[in-house]
């Protein structure tokens, strides 16, 4: 590795992802391999909130991880829902990575792409994992943003083609522009805008949901086909008492037991965990079955570990390193 520090802007690191799909499904299924067998370490997420500006927030989400490599650093995210208004994106992200020889920053980068990257890939590896690889005949998007844009595209990557899309956004402006996207880089895709999230829910028997919402607006998962599999990717959509009903795989049970997730609020309620049956980790290690029954409902409910943006982040430098993309400052640690 070259000294100092190698900066990398949105632009750089969009170029060094793209193609990488595999690579990316790799990184992101090593980090939670490695979650599993105890090689990371993953702190709570920091929450820094104003009282003045009670919409907004920035998040830091540090994390180390051992796989092929050490690798360590940190995501410091905003969001700030008022920036639409400007015609800026709601969120905004910078990674650092440290090198573990002398905890210096050997890397910094703009990591939006990296953020969509891993979201996409996780609720992809999730998918294959917990609905199975078998041929799909419907995949459903609740939430027309990016998130669910890059799911998409990371479910074509590891299920092929052939399937339909169904897609609800309550803007419904925003699922038509959405399936517009998804033509962009899928000519032959079957999308269609519904009217409802329930419309969704009954006719795939894979769903994603990626919505902004801050309170649970999805009472039922009666309607769904049997054996479905439900990517609860913004972990605030779905019921509390609906959650209890079904299978559910997490992530991460300390993390996505906190800001009023719908898991939080269930176990707040209760004042238990044990409706969570086991992490995603064990079931692509082998330790826990993908469902608890072939007829039932799966939710997986994700709330996003640090140690997927590092482990994405580590690919896009080697990436870059490689390429000769970037700036690097030689003497960032000097003076």
């Amino acid at each position: 590795m070259n000294d100092g520090v190698l900066v990398l802007t949105r632009e750089q690191v969009g170029s060094c992802l793209a193609g990488g799909q595999a690579e990316v499904l790799a990184a992101v299924r090593s980090a939670y391999e490695a979650h599993a067998d105890g090689a990371t370490a993953v702190p709570l997420s920091s929450f820094l909130t104003v009282a003045t500006r009670p919409r907004d927030r920035i998040v830091g989400m540090p994390a180390y991880l051992r796989t092929d490599e050490e690798r360590a650093g940190m995501k410091w995210s905003s969001s700030f829902p008022g920036n639409a208004e400007a015609g800026k994106d709601r969120a905004s992200s910078v990674i650092a990575l440290n090198s573990l020889a002398d905890g210096r920053v050997t890397a910094l980068m703009e990591a939006s792409a990296i953020n969509l990257a891993r979201t996409g890939a996780s609720a992809a590896l999730a998918a294959s994992t917990l609905h199975g690889e078998e041929r799909l005949t419907a995949v459903g998007a609740i939430g027309c943003g990016p998130i669910n844009l890059s799911i998409v595209r990371y479910l074509r990557a590891v299920y092929g083609e052939g399937w339909r899309l169904l897609v609800f956004d309550i803007v419904a402006e925003r699922a038509h522009a959405f399936a517009a996207r998804v033509r962009e880089f899928a000519p032959d895709a079957a999308v269609e805008a519904v009217g409802s999230a329930e419309a969704v829910l009954s006719a795939a028997p894979l769903v994603s949901i990626a919505t902004n919402t801050p309170a649970p607006h999805i009472e039922s998962l009666a309607g769904c086909p049997r054996g479905a599999t439900v990517l609860h990717m913004s972990v605030r959509d779905i019921a509390p008492d609906e959650i209890e009903r079904h299978d559910n795989v997490v992530d991460d049970p300390d993390h996505v037991l906190r800001v009023n997730t719908s898991l939080h609020l269930l176990e707040q309620r209760h004042g238990r965990r044990d409706f969570i049956r086991t992490t995603l980790g064990d079931v692509v290690r082998g330790r826990q079955p993908a469902r608890r029954s072939a007829d039932g409902v799966v939710v997986y409910s994700q709330f996003g570990l640090g140690i997927l943006d590092i482990a994405v982040a580590a690919h896009v430098q080697a990436v870059a390193e490689k390429a000769g993309i970037g700036t690097r400052i030689p003497d960032f640690h000097v003076g």
